[in-house]
């Protein structure tokens, strides 16, 4: 039985279901991988506590809403943590800092530093300093795993990474955001915008600040990750074309279905010769043919077209945070398995 000590950043809506997912397939990870995961220290921005034994990993997954401090010490800091306590791995879940990439970044930085493998779920630092974590986690010889950073439970990344392996990926096309697919839906029903809006942020796929959605900023934060992770580039937030979609009417969303059109929000990579990729977030009118366009409005998609293994199309339909939150457990898996 290998045994794994692990610590956490994060006891969120993501955080704290990856640990109930822990718990839940811990004879699973004991029979099928001979693997003993043990949580020797979690934080939140509260405090944090310690247990070189373990901590019990049901009582944390039930603090929704309370500090994990209550169990260990109030103000004791993730930093604290990563510089005292010795673990294999860091799973990091602060939520998405896109002017600093903090707390994540600094954690990243610091867990990798010390020579542990890194799993987040956090788009902030990926977005923002790709490159430099990528090049820590080579010098340090461990890994860095983030499928969950990129339309949620889908394995994106991983199929990008893993399963074309040896082709020229020619195109990449992406449904990753849900608010604007369900905007579209609305819109395309005769909804106008502002009430599609409204609509989206009660169903729960939308923020109360519904810009960076409508802005398409984070369609374009995906696509950098994948530009970085899959594509090789040294792409950053500014190199992408975006487009929103506050001016859409919805007239002109209903001329599109009436032509047999799909309207979706699309996030691209495009091939170039010179090896490169333009990159663009914006409207698009699918034939109804394309694989995007049969997705539903709570649906996100991936399309790769490559030089040898033609298209390859997948979907997820996520409608809470558990897959998000168990694409943790897949990349310790892709890292220990």
């Amino acid at each position: 039985m290998r045994r794994v000590n692990a610590v956490l950043s994060g006891l969120g809506n993501i955080g704290s279901r990856f640990i109930g997912v822990l718990d839940r397939k811990r004879d699973v990870l004991r029979d099928k991988y001979d693997l003993d995961v043990c949580l020797v220290a979690a934080a939140d921005v509260e405090g944090g506590a310690v247990a070189p034994d373990g901590l019990d990993l049901a009582r944390v997954a039930g603090l929704r809403g309370t500090s994990i401090g209550t169990l260990g010490r109030p103000g004791l800091t993730i930093l604290d943590i990563l510089r005292e306590v010795d673990a294999d791995i860091f799973f990091e879940a602060t939520p998405v800092n896109l002017k600093t990439g903090e707390p994540g970044l600094s954690a990243i930085r610091a867990a990798l530093g010390r020579g542990m493998h890194v799993v987040t779920t956090n788009k902030g630092p990926l977005a923002l300093a790709y490159g430099e974590l990528r090049a820590l986690a080579r010098a340090s010889s461990v890994q860095l795993r983030h499928s969950g950073a990129v339309l949620g439970g889908l394995p994106t990344v991983n199929i990008g990474q893993r399963d074309l392996a040896g082709a020229t990926i020619l195109r990449v096309e992406a449904q990753v955001n849900l608010a604007n697919s369900y905007i579209l839906h609305q819109m395309a029903r005769g909804m106008s915008y502002f009430d599609a809006v409204r609509s989206a942020q009660e169903q729960g796929c939308c923020d109360k600040d519904e810009a960076l959605d409508v802005e398409g900023w984070d369609a374009v934060i995906k696509l950098v990750i994948l530009a970085n992770s899959v594509l090789g580039m040294d792409a950053h937030l500014d190199d992408v074309q975006r487009e929103g979609i506050a001016h859409l009417r919805a007239e002109a969303v209903l001329d599109v279905r009436a032509s047999g059109r799909v309207l979706k929000y699309v996030a691209e990579a495009a091939y170039q010769e010179n090896g490169r990729y333009d990159l663009r977030c914006g409207l698009r009118a699918l034939p109804p043919d394309h694989p995007l366009a049969a997705l539903g409005p709570l649906q996100m998609g991936v399309v790769y077209t490559s030089d040898l293994y033609g298209t390859i199309s997948a979907a997820i339909r996520e409608e809470e945070p558990t897959p998000s939150a168990s694409s943790m457990l897949r990349d310790l898996l892709t890292i220990y398995g």
